[in-house]
């Protein structure tokens, strides 16, 4: 059976398609566009699911299953809209996360900024579940209220995230407030969110008491935050006014502090219950909140949960893989198909693999494209080995190979790789490759079997979602991917999953004795991750970047390099 997905608000357009109880192709419109969160697409116009049948080489008549969350703009789906079965908002976030994970039971916590609206009581802000076999049953939520009319258009009944009672919308509000803003248009805004996670270590507990007097905890994990009416926000959005330079930052970092600091005391609280209600240690994690690393760092380390499975795509492109997988187990009336590894018990099913979703590009694609750019490029033999003989020497490596990533993390085919055990790579990709605020953080990619040496993580990271403490004795050894706090956002690798990139990280251990490298995202400040050979050769081109590995080939900025580097033999 082929099920087709589909995701997002008025912004973060996704598609996939599930066939045989797995993720076949998935694409965010954003990739395809090439305008951040794809906002503001026309929405008739969205590509994503066609690219997803072409991908899979399939005709929209054999989908036997087309699902929306029904916060997506009918626009969307308007093709086929007599066939699309629309399911709420957060079930498709539950199913995202669930439905791929390991576990034939598991606990299930949704947190974004709204989701669904529910006649009389509010839009979904969090909920909490609990997931089995195929079925997923809600045991409490949250709902948010006093959510603004302003400037909406007359196909919007509302606007998602903006009202009380959101730990997304707080969030949002202090981003913005900072001055981390993407997109605003009217009454409508865009923030990103992750510039605020990584600016908090650098904040003090100035603001906490002014945030957590609009908390209160409350049953069965649910929690009320008074934003709005004389609530936190208006202490936010003055909290900076007069202020400039340094002072500016530190109060924009204390403000990021305690708005961590209050989602963190909020999801915990949640995550908490969860356990005890249903006394299980496995929980799976979806919405747009669980892409802050950091808050799911904490849920391992001081829950009782001792396996976590999040969804890659945490976001509201995410949603179309719950959509899809609904489509596929609940519609279709499909099993979860079963794990093949020895040991994994008779009940276990078969989790998702790896995130890497997109299509792939071919031999004579790449090199049409390489032809096009002008620039000296080479076939190499052993790309993997040969960029990590490079490493070592200082190089700035973009990487590029099989599918891209479905999600917002780079995770070794979309990649600016470096050498983490240079302080000053962080301070060079800021400021040179990425253009972004010195204070950002950079991920470390870590062979599996040995993170625990590196990092106090005792499960597997795949997906770059969980923020961990780097172990004391490391820190200097790998400055560049060690935050201020002394933590790292880590993604473990392990063969099966993640192929060349695995080869690559391995041998760069052999050669240096740290089987870590620096991963940060193959895009510009303000891009989407580039898609096609074409969008990496246009970043390369202009770029600091010193090599770009596309597929098999080796790219340089001039003949003389590329002589040097593949004239090279092992160090």
């Amino acid at each position: 059976m082929l099920a087709l997905g589909l995701g997002g608000s008025n912004h973060d357009f996704s598609a996939c398609l599930v066939e045989d109880g797995e993720v076949s192709v998935g694409i965010e419109e954003e990739r395809l566009t090439r305008r951040k969160y794809a906002v503001n697409v026309n929405s008739l116009a969205n590509r994503g699911w066609r690219y997803c049948l072409e991908t899979h080489g399939a005709r929209l008549d054999r989908v036997e299953a087309i699902v929306a969350d029904d916060t997506l703009l009918p626009t969307c789906y308007f093709p086929f809209r007599r066939r699309t079965h629309l399911i709420r908002h957060h079930l498709a976030h539950a199913a995202s996360a669930f439905h791929p994970s390991p576990y034939h039971e598991a606990a299930v916590l949704v947190v974004d900024g709204a989701g669904s609206l529910f006649e009389g009581q509010g839009v979904e802000t969090m909920t909490l579940s609990v997931g089995e076999g195929v079925g997923i049953t809600e045991l409490s939520k949250v709902y948010g209220t006093n959510w603004s009319t302003d400037g909406l258009r007359a196909d919007r009944v509302y606007q998602a995230g903006d009202s009380d009672h959101s730990l997304g919308f707080m969030y949002k509000a202090v981003s913005r407030a900072i001055g981390f803003t993407l997109y605003e248009e009217g009454a409508w805004y865009l923030t990103e969110d992750g510039k605020t996670m990584g600016l908090a270590p650098y904040g003090t507990d100035r603001y906490r008491d002014a945030f957590h007097r609009h908390l209160d905890l409350l049953d069965e994990g649910r929690f009320a935050l008074h934003l709005k009416d004389g609530g936190l926000l208006d202490f936010v959005e003055h909290a900076l006014d007069g202020l400039d330079g340094d002072e500016r930052f530190s109060r924009g970092a204390d403000l990021a502090w305690a708005a961590q600091d209050l989602l963190e005391t909020a999801v915990l609280h949640a995550a908490r219950w969860l356990h005890r209600q249903t006394g299980l240690s496995r929980l799976c994690l979806a919405g747009g909140v669980v892409l802050n690393s950091v808050a799911n760092g904490k849920i391992l380390r001081e829950t009782p949960f001792t396996e976590i499975f999040a969804q890659p795509a945490a976001g509201d492109n995410g949603c179309a893989v719950g959509c899809a997988y609904y489509g596929y187990h609940v519609l279709g009336d499909n099993p979860r198909p079963r794990a093949p590894k020895p040991g994994a018990g008779p009940r276990a099913p078969r989790p998702q693999k790896h995130t890497y979703l997109g299509r792939t590009y071919g031999t004579d694609e790449v090199r049409a494209a390489l032809d096009a750019s002008g620039l000296p490029y080479r076939q190499v033999s052993d790309p993997a080995r040969l960029a990590a003989e490079l490493l070592p020497g200082g190089a700035l490596i973009g990487w590029f190979t099989g599918g891209s990533e479905f999600g917002p993390r780079a995770l070794g085919h979309r990649s600016i790789l470096a050498d983490p055990r240079r302080a000053e790579m962080k301070d060079i990709l800021n400021s040179k490759v990425k253009h972004r605020e010195w204070f950002r953080p950079f991920a470390p990619a870590v062979l599996a079997h040995r993170a625990a040496e590196y990092f106090d993580l005792d499960i597997e990271s795949p997906y770059m979602l969980i923020v961990a403490p780097v172990r004391e004795d490391k820190r200097d050894e790998v400055p560049a991917i060690t935050h201020v706090d002394g933590t790292a956002r880590v993604q473990t690798l392990t063969p099966g999953a993640n192929g060349s990139f695995y080869e690559l990280v391995e041998r760069f251990g052999e050669l240096t004795s740290v089987p870590v490298v620096l991963n940060t995202s193959f895009n510009d400040r303000g891009e989407p991750i580039v898609e096609t050979p074409r969008e990496a050769l246009a970043f390369f081109g202009p770029s600091k970047l010193d090599y770009l590995f596309l597929e098999d080939f080796l790219v340089c900025h001039s003949a003389t390099d590329l002589d040097a580097a593949t004239g090279r033999t092992a160090g």
